[in-house]
């Protein structure tokens, strides 16, 4: 039996966008949920690909067309770490 819901991948992908990566810092906010809870289904996609660049590059690309924000700064590939991270966990039955 698995430890996990099929569910757990997108929970966690759902709190990493908000709490971690947060490129326009409004985490703080809870009305602001909603704004990276948009993004979680086009993230889970690329996360489910097994790709650390085309994850990257997913959230890069969020970063800057849905954000207007610059590559500068960005904590993508960490956040992409991160989430590859838990999947493994997840697949693995350590998380």
């Amino acid at each position: 039996m698995d430890r996990f819901k099929p569910d757990e991948l997108e929970r966690r992908v759902d709190e990493v966008l908000f709490y971690k990566w947060d490129p326009i810092g409004i985490n703080h906010l809870v009305t602001a949920r909603a704004e990276y809870r948009s993004y979680v289904s086009s993230v889970l996609k690329a996360l489910n690909s097994g790709e650390s660049v085309k994850l990257v590059k997913r959230l890069e690309d969020l970063e800057k067309n849905s954000m207007g924000l610059s590559a500068e700064g960005s904590n993508a590939k960490e956040i992409a770490e991160l989430l590859l991270s838990h999947k493994e966990a997840i697949e693995n039955g350590l998380a």
